[in-house]
């Protein structure tokens, strides 16, 4: 990339990460920010009504998109030139004009137990469970139907406040935000076994503009050279090996039409030119799910993701299998 590509980049006109308010977004920021070492950048903070709306269920406000697509639309008012995002919140389909940039390498893409018993199997009967996430509930009521997942919403921070505060007997959260934000008491990593992660979890993503969106304000093309040089810095710290694990999980989710209403685990491991893809869709009750393992050839992990979400799906007996009564 020649210097030119950057001078639409400069300390006058940096390049501006959109980023939640929460510590823990920031913090993921900071790091997209660090790997730009020799871009100017900045971070804008914008609170998202799912981080506003905390007395309800994500799933009965808009779901977990609700975190991205607001940072999607000051990327399309021009507030911003990219957004960083935890993956595990993205949802299959990107805003019009947008592209996923670069994908930082995986931190651990565990959940964790959080709380005095170090296991699922540890937790006491009827034992009241905080988590907003259907996967985990599900998960958690097929591993132990006699406890309760209950809804918890809201920072790290404050859920661990709650916790401590007796409202729940544990909390499930993903052990990558967790070592993030540098927590460490009373942590349990729940091995993939037991419960399997959300697809992406662990990654941090950098959406940006796509170079082919060119509104009415860009006929000058201006707007589409900033867009060239803000892509050709992000995908200089994009890391192929996480970048292939995430896009074949993201395959899997988009032939189920994922989202946080909907209990889909996906796991994808890399070693050299292969791939271990896991998949497992599951009622939100808990009661029945559907799993299957393959290794493929890295190449082939897109299709091979998406032709096990196919049987999945045929297994169960089509995509109201996932939906809840009043979903159907």
């Amino acid at each position: 990339m020649s210097r030119l590509d950057y001078n639409q980049i400069s300390d006058d006109a940096p390049l501006v990460l959109a980023s939640r308010v929460s510590p823990l977004a920031r913090i993921q920021a900071e790091e997209v920010q660090a790997r730009l070492a020799a871009v100017p950048a900045t971070i804008a903070t914008f609170s998202t009504r799912g981080d506003e709306v905390l007395d309800r269920p994500l799933a009965a406000i808009g779901g977990k998109g609700l975190f991205v697509k607001y940072l999607e639309q000051m990327m399309g008012e021009g507030k911003a030139d990219a957004a960083v995002h935890s993956g595990k919140d993205m949802e299959a389909e990107l805003a019009s004009g947008t592209e996923i940039a670069a994908i930082l390498p995986r931190a651990d893409r565990r959940d964790a137990l959080v709380g005095a018993y170090d296991s699922l199997d540890a937790l006491p009967q009827a034992a009241v469970i905080g988590t907003a996430s259907v996967r985990r509930a599900a998960l958690l009521r097929l591993r132990r139907p006699d406890v309760t997942p209950k809804l918890l919403r809201g920072s790290v921070n404050s859920r661990l406040q709650a916790l401590k505060d007796g409202h729940y007997d544990a909390i499930i959260l993903a052990m990558a935000g967790l070592n993030r934000l540098g927590i460490t008491e009373d942590v349990h990593p729940i091995e993939q076994d037991v419960m399997l992660p959300s697809s992406a979890q662990g990654a941090i993503i950098v959406q940006a503009r796509s170079v082919l969106d060119i509104t009415a304000s860009d006929i000058s093309g201006a707007g589409n050279h900033r867009r060239q040089a803000v892509l050709a810095a992000i995908h200089g710290i994009n890391d192929a090996i996480t970048a292939s694990e995430v896009m074949a999980e993201r395959a899997f989710l988009a032939h189920l039409d994922g989202s946080c209403r909907a209990p889909i685990a996906a796991s994808a491991t890399r070693s050299g030119d292969a791939m271990t893809f896991c998949g497992q869709i599951c009622s939100p009750d808990g009661t029945k799910h559907f799993a299957d393992e393959v290794v493929i050839a890295a190449s082939d992990a897109i299709d091979a993701a998406t032709d096990m979400a196919a049987r999945l799906l045929d297994k169960a007996g089509g995509r109201s299998f996932l939906m809840y009564e009043d979903d159907a």
